[in-house]
């Protein structure tokens, strides 16, 4: 007997006896009306009833702790501290049986096809609309109809995915409670949740024979390439970026399907083409996913405030209609107003009945329906007819007419009157309940789920699975579902699984053996400069807090640092380098006391502790795909709201110099991975130029703040004995000298030492060594700025005279030198940034190689 054969045998019915006695009234997914369990579902129940109650409890927590890991539907530009979504999974999946499952393909591929019938007679001849089988009002109003794009007729279709949100009525049969035409709405969190939940439980997942995603998404990757007529065509996906609630569903599609996640002001338009700006120049894009909303995709053409894409996009799909897919308008068959509508049109399109109705609405647009809802309107719904709900759960819940006062039942049937073409009203029908996992057992909740088809070679092909949600009883009307519980869709084989074959792993066939890098976009090389400046800036505040608190803690340490510590801390809480952020009067012990606490709770200076680490942590999030999993968790401590960021702002003197101890623990792990992981590519030397570029200025200013003026020998020792130990290079000292530090020595250490990797020298070498092997756009001319202004750096630098610099009594010389470095370094990054950042050229750049 096989296991599946034999779990199917054993199933505990003591597991589910209190979940069969929950009467709810509602069709349930687990227990028919006798109470019995369902046959497609027995061998999942039997597979988790066999495990104990307190590795059912472990599996759950496991499971909710890598959605957590993995970032699922977190929003980076939310306020941590504040409660909001979470993301969960819950243990228990939604399964369906194969017969069933055969019935919903054929329903949503008519739908699909359907819609899609509708959309090309929308921008095309427009004979349903004369017809009368949809009213005009309904098409023409709706802000998602892109006059512009009119005319514009892709040989392939207009939809190439569509999502489908369905609930069950009391008898089990379903309805269609919206629509989503304009991008591949959510389809990221589905395949996410997928992952992790066979990561965690694919025991489970074995044992209920169900159907894997990866066929679907191999499809899917074959009918956009024949879109191209490339056989390597190089596929973007367009995301409104980090912003957006729906990010992490584009940026986890995009990298399963190994496209490019851009942003629109990644593209440019040129000459009716679509071209992406890289650190080697423009290069064309074969293929445009979208996922931002129509409206938003072009400012030449649309809507002008918004960037969502580039400027001519709808131009460029004139010449290449098939360019962006879904095409540019798609949304206007998602307004809710028109299921009422789609029965006829189907059966004068396709000659039958629609295999599965909308859920009862009344657009608001037609004075009939108007009349019909405003006199029943205790017992309607009201909602907009078109809402950007590509993120599962989002729906708006709608105004109960029931639940309103005198004063706003007057101003909706206002409203009604003046802009009922933009307003549906509906009735609530209900939920079927599907089980959820507790540690008590299973209860039985109300849901409703999303599936997902897209175009394919052969037509519409459904994806063997989709994404559930529960709802919140007797509130919601459609997917809305703030708290965010999901669960995993399984598809119960007919027969014997094929072989598993995820896209991560592809065939020896489609595989090819590469060292060169994949193309690096200007965004995601900015990003990745970025996070080498805030990990230098983070690790510089560190180490200077740690110096300065040492003292106060009663360490053995030179009195005379105090004066030093102070220096370095007030040009740390200088805001935006000119004034500080608060007065530091007193002697020197309380004023550093005081600047300590400043620096690691203020969030208005540019390099507070708290204000640079959320600065780390986001742009760390921008890179995510660009890091391996142990640095991401490693800079996951100093997400905020974490144990160590609480603790920082309420320690005392003594433990906050072990909280700074780890942090500095932290960075090193997360600076060393990268150092000894990350491929040097284009991306790494970026990274690695901002790291370089914010130790220089670093190093620029502790030197001119603390020896920039004249000084007492014994002041001056101890300055030098502070700096020394920040920069961490006080053993290298003492490895050359036998004797107290002196300031000429120190120098010499400190400024002009490339051997030194904590150097200013050192940085101004690295940075030169890095731009010379980047792209060049103006070979066999002058140098392009950021090498010229380097080469002068450097060249200052190396021609320096330490001994010169401590000799002279007034300190201008040194003076001098590093304010001149601490001038030309916002030039120096300007420039880089708009040479390889802000790409503006129209002829791409060449990469030099040096002959060996």
């Amino acid at each position: 007997m096989t296991l599946k054969a034999r779990l199917a045998t054993e199933l505990d019915l003591e597991f589910i006896q209190n979940y069969a006695r929950a009467d709810t009234g509602a069709h349930d997914e687990l227990v028919d009306a006798a109470g019995n369990v369902r046959p497609h579902w027995q061998p999942f129940i039997a597979a988790l009833s066999g495990l104990s109650p307190i590795e059912q409890t472990l599996r759950a927590g496991r499971l909710n702790r890598r959605v957590r890991e993995m970032g699922i539907a977190h929003d980076i530009f939310a306020d941590p501290t504040s409660p909001g979504k979470r993301w969960e999974v819950d243990l228990v999946p939604l399964i369906l049986s194969s017969g069933e499952w055969q019935a919903l393909e054929k329903a949503i591929v008519q739908r699909a096809r359907l819609l899609n019938c509708i959309l090309a007679d929308a921008y095309g001849e427009q004979r349903l609309l004369r017809e009368g089988l949809i009213p005009p009002a309904l098409i023409n109003s709706d802000l998602a109809f892109l006059t512009p794009c009119h005319g514009i007729n892709p040989a392939a279709g207009y939809l190439h995915f569509y999502a489908i949100d369905l609930a069950r009525e009391a008898d089990g049969s379903w309805r269609v409670i919206d629509n989503h035409t304009e991008t591949p709405a959510g389809v990221g969190y589905a395949l996410a949740n997928r992952v992790v939940h066979t990561h965690i439980a694919g025991d489970l997942f074995e044992a209920s024979n169900s159907l894997r995603l990866a066929p679907f998404f191999q499809r899917v990757q074959d009918g956009l390439t024949l879109l191209t007529g490339r056989r390597d065509p190089r596929i973007a996906l367009l995301t409104p970026g980090p912003h957006h609630d729906d990010y992490f569903s584009h940026a986890y599609l995009a990298r399963y399907l190994g496209y490019l996640l851009v942003e629109g002001g990644d593209l440019r338009t040129a000459g009716d083409y679509i071209f992406l700006k890289t650190l080697e120049g423009l290069q064309r894009i074969d293929l445009i996913v979208r996922c931002v909303d129509g409206r938003q995709s072009d400012p030449l053409e649309l809507d002008a405030v918004r960037y969502g894409g580039p400027p001519g996009l709808v131009q460029a799909c004139r010449k290449t209609p098939a360019l962006v897919r879904n095409a540019l308008g798609s949304a206007v068959v998602q307004n809710r107003g028109l299921g009422a509508y789609l029965p006829d049109v189907c059966r004068r399109l396709f000659g039958e009945d629609l295999m599965i109705a909308d859920a009862p609405r009344h657009w608001l647009g037609d004075a009939a329906n108007r009349q019909h809802v405003i006199a029943n309107l205790d017992r309607m719904v009201i909602r907009p007819a078109q809402e950007g709900t590509g993120r599962p759960g989002g729906a708006e819940y709608g105004r109960l007419g029931s639940s309103l006062t005198e004063a706003q039942r007057r101003a909706l049937e206002e409203e009604i009157e003046l802009h009922g073409e933009m307003l549906v009203a509906e009735e609530r029908i209900g939920f079927g309940t599907t089980p959820a996992f507790t540690p008590q057992g299973l209860v039985p909740q109300p849901f409703a789920v999303r599936l997902f088809a897209a175009a394919t070679a052969d037509g519409f092909t459904v994806m063997p699975g989709g994404l559930a949600m529960t709802l919140v009883p007797n509130l919601a009307v459609g997917l809305s579902a703030p708290e965010a519980r999901t669960r995993d869709v399984w598809i119960v084989a007919d027969g014997e699984v094929p072989p598993h074959r995820s896209l991560w792993q592809p065939t020896i066939e489609t595989a090819r053996v590469q060292r060169s890098q994949r193309v690096i976009q200007s965004r995601v090389a900015d990003d990745l400069f970025w996070l080498g400046r805030y990990a230098e800036r983070t690790d510089w505040i560190l180490r200077v807090l740690r110096s300065a608190l040492q003292p106060l803690r009663g360490d053995s340490a030179p009195s005379q640092v105090q004066g030093a510590a102070r220096a370095c801390l007030e040009a740390l809480a200088m805001r935006d380098g000119k004034e500080p952020l608060t007065p530091s009067d007193g002697d020197d012990a309380a004023a550093v006391e005081r600047l300590v606490h400043l620096l690691i709770g203020a969030k208005d200076g540019r390099r507070t502790l708290d204000g640079t680490l959320d600065k780390l942590y986001r742009v760390a999030n921008l890179t995510r795909d660009r890091l391996s999993l142990e640095a991401y968790r490693v800079l996951s401590h100093f997400r905020p709201g974490t144990d160590w960021r609480r603790d920082l702002l309420s320690a005392s003197p003594e433990t906050l110099l072990d909280l700074i101890e780890d942090g500095l623990g932290w960075l090193a792990a997360f600076n060393g991975l990268m150092h000894e992981n990350m491929t040097r590519n284009k991306g790494w030397s970026f990274m690695d130029m901002g790291r370089r570029i914010e130790r220089a200025g670093n190093m620029s200013e502790a030197i001119l703040w603390l020896f920039g003026r004249p000084l007492e020998r014994e002041e001056e020792t101890g300055r030098l004995f502070f700096l020394l130990e920040v920069a961490d290079s006080f053993i290298t000292f003492r490895s050359r000298y036998r004797l107290d530090p002196v300031l000429a020595l120190v120098l010499d250490l400190l400024m002009l030492d490339e051997t030194n990797p904590r150097s200013l020298a050192y940085q101004l070498a690295s940075i030169s060594q890095h731009l010379s092997s980047l792209p060049q756009s103006n070979q066999g001319t002058s140098l392009a700025d950021e090498r010229r202004i380097i080469l002068a750096m450097l060249t200052s630098i190396r021609l320096a005279n330490v001994e010169s610099f401590a000799a002279d009594a007034s300190r201008a010389e040194l003076q001098n030198a590093l304010r001149n470095q601490l001038e030309l370094l916002p030039q120096l990054t300007t420039a880089i940034e708009r040479h390889y950042f802000n790409l503006l050229e129209e002829q791409p750049h060449r990469v030099h190689t040096r002959l060996v």
